[in-house]
């Protein structure tokens, strides 16, 4: 996927078939290697990002994780103030447009975290599991779990965002509203 942002271009990519032989060949930056954390398992998830300008690139990191698979799409990263928020397998990154160095890194779902969304002057993280609102320093303002996880079978669309709620649909049906405060203001069964 490709974003213009002020004078850079910024490509986001699925490595999924890039071998670890080439990681340090194709990128400037590994993380979270480069946090000093070494993966215990082979990584599920391998996301590119590289920056140019005119041309030429300016820097380029790759995201390696171990949790659930993720993959690249519209709702998977956002960029903001000079920083891109991105999800890989389990974990949000916040990395500097600048140079793609880290601010943060923190797990916010046991499985995968498949969006990132805006809300108000924070983040909505659509995980499998759960569903967390965070600030721009990656802390958690809340978290909400709910019977199941939150993917849907039937092809409905298990999580939006209307006006100041937060509207979702579990694996058996439940169809949850939220408050912006995390809190349930309506719960029935669809299915």
């Amino acid at each position: 996927m490709i974003v213009k942002y002020k004078n850079s271009v910024i490509e986001i990519t699925n490595e999924s078939d890039l071998d670890s032989a080439e990681f340090g060949q194709r990128f400037k930056k590994q993380y979270p290697a480069d946090l000093g954390i070494e993966s215990e398992y082979k990584p599920s998830s391998k996301h590119g990002i590289r920056i140019t300008e005119n041309g030429i690139e300016k820097c380029s990191a790759l995201l390696l994780e171990s949790g659930g698979a993720t993959g690249i799409s519209e709702n998977s990263f956002l960029i903001k103030n000079d920083r891109i928020y991105i999800c890989c397998s389990d974990q949000i990154y916040s990395l500097n447009l600048m140079d793609l160095s880290a601010n943060w890194r923190n797990q916010y779902d046991l499985a995968t975290c498949f969006g990132i969304y805006e809300f108000d002057e924070d983040f909505i993280i659509h995980g499998e599991i759960q569903v967390s609102r965070i600030d721009k320093n990656g802390e958690t303002k809340w978290n909400f779990s709910a019977r199941d996880i939150f993917v849907n079978p039937d092809g409905k669309t298990e999580f939006k965002i209307i006006e100041n709620r937060i509207e979702l649909i579990d694996w058996e049906g439940y169809k949850y509203e939220l408050n912006g405060e995390g809190k349930i203001l309506t719960e029935i069964k669809t299915a």
